[in-house]
């Protein structure tokens, strides 16, 4: 199945296949237009870059006034929770070149290092466009009804991004913005896994920041800007909808556009030692991920690091139990499944539950993602060929930590309300609502953006490409000596 082609003649996308002057013209423009990009950058009015950590803004402090508290205190910056979050947003950075490893030690031998470059694309891409755009379009003030973006003149261009407290924070906007960031790169970089052996590596460089500005920024908005889904109470402490259900239904529908892939007699796994050390790369970065959104050196962020923790052991176990009743081995890339999914599942909930939630929830999404896996084994290579089981480990697992954080959020616990587990089944209610909004703007958005791209250059590679392995056929190069001759 896939994406089907209108009847007639097939126009060729217009970046395929370009000829050597097209090709030096485009690099061109390309960096003109970096280039200009950073000189618009450079002259736009600068952030109060001479606040130290701890120095309090005075309460009349022209345009920056909305900054302070009502008794005219101002705000301070707390270099505690500044080097906090700081160190937390180069664990989440890290997390990228985790998922590369991941990815790369899961797909078959051929696509190896294609892999690692797909998934490594977005630390490219995505930082220029969230300076440009993205961080307003995120975190700006809301651009008014109904709430579903803020405005572009909030922070374009890193305008009224540096020393100055974000909001009532701790933290300063520079710091916030990098933070936040990380974010931005990791999701598309999650998306690649599901098409991994079979999408056109420049086509992610029209694809990743269309994606981002269109389907990642109103999302982020909605949920941690002050939007539209926040106005609800529905939490997300830490990116469960932002990030892994974005991501998660943007791969299914990737690879429902591209259809299946031609050779699953050479699946992988290539490596299951770079899946093991992606994996630990992935932990360990989670903690900065889950602790970090806390946004300081606080209590929440040592709950959000407790419940990370018991939640992630416990889908551990689950899917090994899993693998047992289906009569499978204790497999190492199970283990290593059952940790990510168990990351995902507890990341809209880690500082809004208590421990004991925090096990139930990480044994309850690690099952039903272990079927939802097996379905797709079975069914879904002919419908939308979900390589890597991103769908399963992060469409999934955002769903049920969404469903699992309405139902046992507590006030107790960190939550501004209670879930239905406590009296509140109006926020379960409310939840499902948001949820079947949330998976049909995933899907037919990131559907269309495919088919968009498509015009101007092709999303999958050729027959030819793809029977060779995209480590040859487009990168020229193997992920271990030897391998070209």
């Amino acid at each position: 199945m896939g994406f089907i082609p209108p009847p007639g003649p097939v126009r060729e996308p217009v970046f395929d296949n370009p000829s050597p002057w097209q090709k030096k013209l485009l690099v061109a423009v390309v960096l003109a237009c970096v280039f200009g990009i950073s000189v618009a950058m450079t002259v736009c009015p600068p952030p109060i870059a001479s606040l130290v950590l701890g120095e309090t803004l005075g309460p009349d402090y022209g345009d920056y006034s909305v900054l302070f508290t009502d008794d005219g205190a101002g705000t301070a910056l707390d270099d505690g929770d500044q080097t906090f979050v700081l160190m937390c947003s180069a664990l989440v950075l890290i997390m990228t070149p985790g998922i590369a490893f991941f990815y790369g030690g899961m797909i078959n031998h051929k696509n190896m290092i294609g892999t690692i470059a797909t998934t490594m694309a977005p630390l490219a891409i995505i930082p220029f466009v969230w300076a440009i755009f993205g961080f307003t379009l995120a975190f700006g003030e809301d651009a008014g009804f109904p709430g579903i973006i803020g405005k572009p003149m909030s922070y374009g261009l890193m305008y009224n991004v540096g020393a100055v407290p974000y909001g009532g924070l701790s933290i300063s906007t520079s710091t916030f913005f990098i933070f936040q960031g990380m974010f931005a790169i990791i999701t598309p970089a999650i998306i690649v896994g599901a098409i991994a052996d079979r999408v056109n590596f420049p086509s992610l460089f029209i694809f990743v920041p269309m994606w981002h500005l269109i389907v990642y920024c109103p999302i982020a908005h909605m949920v941690w800007g002050g939007g539209l889904i926040s106005s609800y109470d529905i939490l997300d402490f830490a990116g469960g909808m932002v990030v892994h259900m974005s991501s998660g239904y943007g791969a299914l529908a990737a690879a429902y556009f591209l259809g299946p892939a031609k050779l699953h007699e050479a699946e992988g796994p290539a490596n299951i030692p770079y899946v093991v050390l992606g994996t630990a790369f992935l932990w360990f970065g989670w903690y900065g991920f889950n602790g970090g959104s806390a946004l300081g050196a606080n209590s929440f962020a040592a709950h959000a690091y407790l419940n990370t923790t018991l939640a992630t052991a416990a889908a551990m176990i689950a899917w090994m139990l899993c693998d047992q009743i289906a009569g499978k081995p204790f497999k190492t890339t199970g283990l290593c499944l059952g940790i990510v999914v168990g990351l995902v599942v507890i990341t809209p909930a880690c500082g809004l539950v208590n421990p004991g939630a925090a096990g139930i929830m990480g044994v309850i999404g690690s099952c039903v993602s272990y079927g939802v896996q097996m379905l797709m084994n079975k069914y879904g290579k002919t419908k939308a060929d979900d390589t890597l089981s991103v769908f399963a480990a992060h469409g999934m697992g955002g769903t049920m930590g969404m469903l699992m954080t309405s139902l046992f959020q507590s006030v107790d616990a960190g939550a501004a309300v209670d879930g239905g587990f406590y009296g509140n089944g109006a926020e379960f209610g409310k939840c499902i609502i948001v949820l079947l909004c949330l998976v049909a703007w995933y899907l037919l958005a990131t559907y269309c953006l495919m088919w968009f791209t498509n015009l101007f250059i092709s999303m999958r590679v050729t027959e030819e490409e793809e029977e060779e392995g995209l480590d040859f056929s487009k990168h020229f190069e193997g992920a271990y000596k030897g391998d070209d001759e």
